[in-house]
């Protein structure tokens, strides 16, 4: 996703990239939550760290998958005490 690495080379809105693929493949749903989380937590912003992150992980993609990726943003999840449900 060039918008992701742009965000995090360069600055900008994650909510402009989450915003951008929301009608997209579940997938791409999946990816644009994770990254302006992971992008918030490297922001310091907790809450829309958690947000974006818990989305990540609660959309079809990120609870069906079986990626490597959806695996990850459960442990994250975990880790930091984000409730699922």
């Amino acid at each position: 996703m060039r918008e992701a690495y742009t965000l995090f080379k360069d600055g900008g809105d994650p909510e402009k990239l989450v915003a951008s693929f929301s009608s997209g493949t579940d997938g791409e749903v999946f990816y644009s939550s994770l990254y302006a989380g992971l992008y918030y937590e490297s922001q310091k912003n907790a809450e829309k760290a958690k947000s974006h992150t818990v989305a990540a992980c609660k959309s079809p993609y990120g609870s069906r998958s079986g990626d490597y990726m959806a695996s990850l943003v459960f442990v994250h999840c975990q880790c930091r005490n984000w409730d699922l449900q």
